[in-house]
């Protein structure tokens, strides 16, 4: 508390409402603070489940929250990834020809 009341005197804000919902480190804060950078979640992928206790997948899963298993091999959340991969980076499929079209190369 008293580092985050010295970092915000040193950037003249003096009457400020600061809720952090996670713990972040005082470079974090200061980047917040000017604005220069936006930290967006990550997706945490883990290959090879099929090797792993059912305990470790658990341990993994309360530590990271953006967390997807996966296995390659078996082919385990592959689609699961790719509609995680669409939904985080925000993208949009977009058609050029009627749904259904072959389309030309």
């Amino acid at each position: 508390k008293d580092l985050v009341t010295t970092i915000l005197r040193e950037y003249k804000i003096t009457h400020a409402e600061i809720i952090l919902r996670e713990d972040c480190t005082e470079d974090q804060l200061i980047d917040v603070i000017e604005g220069n950078r936006v930290y967006i979640p990550c997706l945490h992928v883990f290959n090879k489940i099929d090797k792993v206790s059912r305990q470790e997948m658990e341990i993994f899963a309360s530590k990271l929250p953006h967390f997807l298993p996966i296995s390659g091999a078996l082919g385990w959340n592959i689609d699961i990834l790719k509609d995680k991969i669409w939904e985080y980076m925000h993208l949009t499929r977009i058609y050029t020809k009627p749904k259904g079209d072959m389309p030309d190369f």
